[in-house]
């Protein structure tokens, strides 16, 4: 109950606030950093704490390069290992 009356005190544009950065947040812990960044950059546009969002936009978009960075790497080794077979198996 007295959640719901904190709720009751606080003005539509910050529970949209709060909400917004609750889901991107739990994208983040579920590491689904695109789907998080989505709901960071909606709670942008409330300007309630634009310090706050913009530096956990900045956080997923360094996860995001990393994911990125690993998954070309894998791509390259698979490109690899496929070479290489296709040689042995000619030779």
């Amino acid at each position: 109950m007295e959640h719901v009356d904190s709720e009751l005190q606080l003005g539509a544009e910050q529970i949209k606030f709060n909400d917004l950065i609750r889901r991107g947040d739990d994208f983040m812990k579920i590491e689904i950093y695109r789907n998080a960044r989505k709901y960071y950059t909606e709670a942008l546009g409330t300007h309630i704490n634009d310090i706050l969002v913009n530096e956990k936009i900045a956080g997923c978009d360094g996860l995001i390069r990393k994911e990125s960075g690993i998954i070309i790497s894998i791509v390259i080794a698979a490109a690899v290992i496929a070479g290489v077979v296709c040689i042995i198996m000619l030779a």
